[in-house]
C-alpha cells in the first residue's frame, strides 16, 4: 500500500493520535450498536459474532504505543486493513442484510465520511473503501438465506452512493491540501526560529569581538585622530567599526524580529509609551543601518503635521525598519526611484517609486510566509508590522500600481491633548525629583543653544553652569566644587568634546575626574556614539529631541550611571591573592571577574582537594570563596580540613558559596569553620563588603574563623526573614510567587518580568560577561533539564539530586531567578533521600527552565546590540540592567559578634 509522496513513516507519525483513538471507537461502538439495534431500537438483522470481531480488532490499535519497533512498519498497513473491516465491509454487509433500510443507507453514507476524515489521500480512500464494500456485499450475499432482491427504491439509494464517494475524496483531497500547506507554514516556521536561534550567538559574539576592538583602540586626541595611526586612520577605523556594530545591531534587531513573530510573543499594552511621530522616525531613519550614502541619499523624510502617538518605541522602529528594507530592495534596480516616509496627522507612510506589487498579491500582503518579489526574505516582516500596527490600535494598508508606486500606511488612533498632558505632567514631576539641586555644566560654543537648554532645565529645578568650549569646561571642573553632570558639546573650537573628556578621566586628582558626561550632539548615527564612549562619555543625547526626551534621557542618566563604575578597575584588594575554587567553569569566572575588577589576583580550584593543593603551592593566599558542593571533597570538608592546619593557613578568611539557605546549611558551615555564608548567585556589592570585612579584621587583629563557641550556638548566624525556612515569603524562602507556583497554583503565577535577576545580569553585562559562556550556562540549563526528565523516568534519585544542584548553580550563574528560586525550594527533599513533594515538579522544572532560557537569550541579544535592556512587561516595560546594577548591595546582611554574617542576594 504506498503512499503517493511521502513515506510510511510520515504517515504513521502524523496519524498514531487518530489510530489510538480510531481503536477507542471501535472497540466501544460496535457492541453498543449491537445493544442499540437489537434491544432498544430492534431493527430486522444484526450480528454480535461480527461486532465482537469488529471490536476486538480494534485493540492492538489502542496499545501501538508499546508495538515493538520492529513492528512498527506493520501499524500503518494493520490500520487501514481495521478500517476497511470495521467500517465498509461491516456496514455494507449489515445494510445488504437489513433489505438497503433508510437507517442502514444513512450509515453507509456516515461510513463513507469517516473514512474520508480517516484517510486523507483520495486514491488510497476510494481504494480502501472499494475493497471493503465489495467485500462486505459479497460476504451479505454469500450468508444470505434468502436471494438479494433490489427494489426501485433500493436502486435509487444505491445510485447515491458513488456521488457520495466521489464528495467523499473530494473532501479527503481539500483535507490533504490543507494540511500540507499547514505543515509548510510550521516548517517553514520552525525553520525561521531555528535559523535565528542559531544566528544569534555567532552575531553576539561578533559584536562582543568589535566592542574589544574598539576597547584595545588608540584613544581619540583632538579631532578625532590618534597620533598612532597615519593621516585619517584613526577616523577612518572608527568609522569602519561604528558601521559593523551598526550592521550586528540590525541584524539582531531583525532575529527578535523573527522570534517575535514565530512564537507570537504578545505586545503587551503596558509597555506602550507616548512619543513624537516625527522624532521617533527620524530616529529610525538614524539607526537603520543603510548600506552606503548613496542608499540613504535615496530615502527622505516629510514632516507636515507632527503629531503623539503612544507605541512601544523597539516595535515601532522594528516596523519601519522592516518596510524600508522591503522598499530599498524593490527600488535598488531602478537608479531614480525614491523612498519618502511622511509624517502627517495621525499617519506614517512608507512611499516608494519602485516597480510595484501585483493586484493579485495585494490581499494576501500580510499573510505570514508571503512574499512579493523577495526570494530571500521569510515573509514574516509584514506580518509582523500588522499585529505590531495592531497591538498599538491602530492599521497598516498598502496601495501599489505596477510600475509606478507602493506605499504602505500606518494608520494611529488619536491621543487626546489631555493624555499627552498628563503624560508630560508625570515626566516632569519624575524628573523634577531626580534633578532638583544638580549642578549640571553644559559645555557648547552655540550661545543659543545654551540658553535654551539652560531655561529647559530650570523647569525642573537644576542648577546649569555656562562653559563656551572644552577647554572652558575643564576649567571650571577643575575648581573644588563639584558638578554632578557634564552635558559636553563634541564639536566645540580651541578644545573638542572628546578630548576635554579623555583629559578630564585622565586627571585623577582633579575633584570632578568621574562626574557624569553626556556627548550633547546634532551628530547623527553610530559614530558619534563610539567615539564618546572610547572618550570616557556615559551617554550620548541628541540635541534635536524634544524637551520630554531631554528630562527622560538625563534622569535615566542620573538612575544608571553607575554602570561605568562597575567597569572601572579598583585598588582596594590590589595585593591579595585569592583563591575561587567551584566546580562550575562559569560561576568561578563570574567570582574571577568581580575580583580582579577590585585589582586581587585570583586563583582558580574545581574541588577540595584542588584547594588544599593550591595552598601548598602557592607563597600566600589571602581569603578562599569555596563553593560547599563539589566532587569528591567538598566545602565542609574542605574547610574543615583548613582550620585543622598547624600552618598560617587555619585561620585564613574562607567565604562560603551555597544555594541553601535554611538553618541547618548554615550551622554545617559554621561548625566547619566559616566565616561568612553567602547565598548564590553571588553579586558584587555583596563579594566586595564581605571581603572587605574580613581584610579588615585581619588588619585589627581578630581571629579569622568564629569561636568554637559561637559556632556551636544555634543562634550565632541569624539566617534573613526572606531566606529562612519558614519565612513570610513562602515555603523554605521562595519568594511568593514562586511559592504559590510550587503549592498548586501552576507557573501562570510567574509573570515574565519575574523570570530572571535584572541586578545579577546587569552586573555580568557591565562585566563583560555576556559572552559565550553565558550561552554555554544558558544551553547548560536546557541539558539539566533533560537529564533530570531521564533521571525521573528511570526513577535515579542520586542522580536526579546531582542533577538539581548543578542546575541551583547554573540557574544562579545566568540570571534565571525564578528557576533558581522553583529548584532551591525542592531540591532539600533530595539531600534527604526523598522526590519532591510536588506531583508535577518536573513539569514546572521543564516550563520554567524554557522561558527562563528564551528570556536569557532575548537579554543577550539586547546586551550585546548594545542596548542593555532586560525586557519586562512590568511598569516601566524594561529594566536598564545598568539600573539594576545599582542596586547590587542592596543584599540583607546580618552579622553576630563572632563576625560570621549570612547574606542573601
Amino acid at each position: 500500500m504506498l503512499i503517493p509522496r511521502e513515506s510510511m513513516q510520515d504517515v504513521l507519525e502524523r496519524s498514531r493520535f487518530a489510530i489510538r483513538w480510531g481503536g477507542v471507537l471501535g472497540l466501544v461502538c460496535h457492541p453498543v450498536y449491537y445493544l442499540v439495534w437489537t434491544y432498544i431500537l430492534p431493527q430486522p438483522y444484526d450480528n454480535l459474532p461480527l461486532r465482537l470481531s469488529a471490536a476486538l480488532i480494534c485493540v492492538p490499535l489502542i496499545f501501538q504505543a508499546h508495538w515493538p519497533k520492529r513492528f512498527n512498519q506493520y501499524l500503518l498497513i494493520y490500520w487501514h486493513v481495521c478500517l476497511i473491516y470495521v467500517l465498509p465491509f461491516v456496514c455494507t454487509f449489515l445494510a445488504i442484510r437489513n433489505s438497503f433500510s433508510t437507517m442502514w443507507m444513512m450509515t453507509e453514507v456516515m461510513m463513507i465520511f469517516i473514512m474520508a476524515l480517516c484517510i486523507d489521500n483520495p486514491f488510497l480512500l476510494m481504494g480502501c473503501i472499494g475493497i471493503g464494500m465489495l467485500s462486505g456485499g459479497l460476504a451479505a450475499v454469500a450468508s444470505s438465506p434468502a436471494p438479494i432482491v433490489l427494489s426501485t427504491a433500493n436502486q435509487s439509494d444505491l445510485a447515491v452512493l458513488p456521488v457520495v464517494v466521489l464528495c467523499s475524496m473530494a473532501f479527503s483531497h481539500a483535507i490533504s491540501k490543507g494540511r500540507i500547506f499547514v505543515e509548510k507554514n510550521r516548517a517553514l516556521q520552525a525553520l525561521a526560529g531555528s535559523i535565528a536561534h542559531e544566528m544569534r550567538n555567532p552575531l553576539s559574539q561578533l559584536k562582543h569581538v568589535l566592542d574589544r576592538v574598539e576597547e584595545t583602540l588608540p584613544a581619540v586626541t583632538e579631532h578625532g585622530r590618534a597620533p598612532a595611526l597615519p593621516g585619517a586612520g584613526a577616523a577612518l577605523l572608527y568609522r569602519h567599526l561604528a558601521h559593523g556594530q551598526l550592521s550586528i545591531e540590525r541584524g539582531l534587531r531583525v532575529i527578535a524580529m523573527t522570534l517575535d513573530e514565530v512564537s507570537a510573543k504578545q505586545i503587551r499594552s503596558d509597555s506602550l509609551t507616548y512619543l513624537s511621530a516625527a522624532a521617533t522616525t527620524r530616529k529610525a531613519l538614524d539607526e537603520y543601518g543603510f548600506a552606503d550614502r548613496k542608499e540613504r541619499g535615496k530615502v527622505r523624510l516629510a514632516v507636515l503635521e507632527d503629531f503623539t502617538f503612544k507605541v512601544d518605541e523597539t516595535v515601532y522602529l522594528f516596523t519601519l525598519f522592516n518596510l524600508i528594507k522591503n522598499a530599498l530592495h524593490h527600488i535598488a534596480p531602478l537608479p531614480s526611484a525614491t523612498l519618502t516616509l511622511t509624517v502627517d496627522r495621525h499617519c506614517v507612510s512608507v512611499r516608494d517609486t519602485g516597480s510595484g506589487i501585483a493586484p493579485e498579491i495585494l490581499p494576501h500582503l500580510f499573510e505570514p510566509f508571503r512574499t512579493a518579489g523577495n526570494s530571500a526574505g521569510t515573509g514574516l516582516g509584514l506580518a509582523y508590522c500588522q499585529r505590531a500596527m495592531r497591538a498599538f490600535g491602530g492599521s497598516i494598508a498598502c496601495k501599489s500600481e505596477l510600475g509606478k508606486f507602493t506605499q504602505f500606511t500606518l494608520q494611529f488612533p488619536p491621543v487626546t491633548e489631555s493624555e499627552v498632558a498628563a503624560h508630560e505632567r508625570a515626566i516632569v514631576e519624575r524628573a523634577t525629583a531626580v534633578l532638583i539641586g544638580k549642578r549640571i555644566l553644559l559645555a557648547d560654543d552655540d550661545a543659543a543653544q545654551r540658553a535654551r537648554t539652560r531655561r529647559t532645565l530650570a523647569k525642573v529645578g537644576a542648577e546649569v553652569s555656562e562653559a563656551e568650549n572644552g577647554a572652558a569646561a575643564l576649567a571650571m571642573l577643575r575648581e573644588a566644587s563639584a558638578y554632578d553632570l557634564v552635558l559636553m558639546d563634541v564639536n566645540m573650537p580651541v578644545l573638542d568634546g572628546y578630548s576635554a573628556t579623555e583629559q578630564l578621566r585622565a586627571g585623577r586628582d582633579h575633584p570632578n575626574w568621574n562626574v557624569l558626561v553626556a556627548a550633547y550632539t546634532s551628530e547623527p548615527g553610530n559614530i558619534a556614539r563610539v567615539l564618546a564612549r572610547r572618550a570616557g562619555m556615559d551617554d550620548m543625547i541628541s540635541k534635536s529631541c524634544s524637551v520630554m526626551d531631554l528630562f527622560t534621557s538625563l534622569q535615566a542618566l542620573f538612575e544608571n550611571g553607575n554602570r561605568r563604575h562597575l567597569n572601572q578597575r579598583f585598588d582596594d584588594f590590589s595585593g591579595k591573592s585569592i583563591l575561587v575554587a567551584d566546580d562550575d567553569n562559569y560561576s568561578r569566572l563570574v567570582a574571577k571577574a568581580y575580583l580582579e575588577r577590585f585589582g586581587a589576583s585570583v586563583v582558580e580550584a574545581e574541588h577540595g582537594q584542588a584547594v588544599l593543593d593550591r595552598l601548598d603551592e602557592e607563597a600566600v593566599i589571602d581569603a578562599i570563596v569555596v563553593d560547599m558542593n563539589m566532587p569528591g571533597m567538598g566545602g565542609l570538608e574542605t574547610a574543615a580540613a583548613i582550620r585543622a592546619r598547624t600552618d598560617g593557613y587555619a585561620s585564613v578568611p574562607i567565604i562560603a558559596l551555597t544555594s541553601q539557605s535554611d538553618i541547618g546549611s548554615v550551622q554545617a558551615c559554621i561548625s566547619a569553620g566559616m566565616n561568612e555564608v553567602m547565598i548564590k548567585p553571588v553579586q558584587v556589592g555583596a563579594l566586595y563588603a564581605c571581603l572587605t570585612r574580613q581584610f579588615a579584621q585581619q588588619r585589627s587583629g581578630s581571629s579569622g574563623s568564629a569561636p568554637v563557641e559561637a559556632q556551636r550556638s544555634p543562634m550565632s548566624a541569624q539566617v534573613p526573614p526572606s531566606s529562612g525556612p519558614s519565612g513570610p515569603s513562602g515555603s523554605a524562602g521562595l519568594p511568593a510567587q514562586a511559592a504559590s507556583a510550587g503549592s498548586g497554583g501552576g507557573l501562570a503565577v510567574v509573570r515574565e518580568n519575574d523570570l530572571l535577576d535584572a541586578a545579577h545580569l546587569g552586573e555580568l553585562a557591565a562585566l563583560d560577561l555576556i559572552d559565550e559562556s553565558f550561552a554555554n550556562g544558558i544551553e547548560q540549563i536546557r541539558a539539566l533539564t533533560s537529564q533530570l526528565r531521564a533521571n525521573a523516568a528511570d526513577r535515579d534519585l542520586d542522580a536526579a539530586h546531582g542533577a538539581l544542584h548543578v542546575l541551583l548553580g547554573a540557574s544562579g550563574n545566568v540570571g534565571a531567578k525564578a528557576l533558581h528560586q522553583f529548584t532551591r525550594h525542592i531540591y532539600p527533599r533530595t539531600l534527604e533521600g526523598e522526590w519532591p513533594a510536588e506531583p508535577d515538579w518536573l513539569e514546572r522544572i521543564d516550563a520554567l527552565s524554557e522561558r527562563s532560557a528564551d528570556a536569557l537569550y532575548r537579554y543577550q541579544a539586547s546586551a550585546n546590540a548594545g542596548r542593555g535592556q532586560l525586557e519586562a512587561p512590568g511598569d516601566a516595560g524594561r529594566i536598564s540592567t545598568s539600573a539594576a546594577a545599582s542596586t547590587t548591595t542592596s543584599a540583607t546582611t546580618t552579622t553576630n559578634t563572632s563576625g560570621l554574617a549570612v547574606r542573601e542576594n
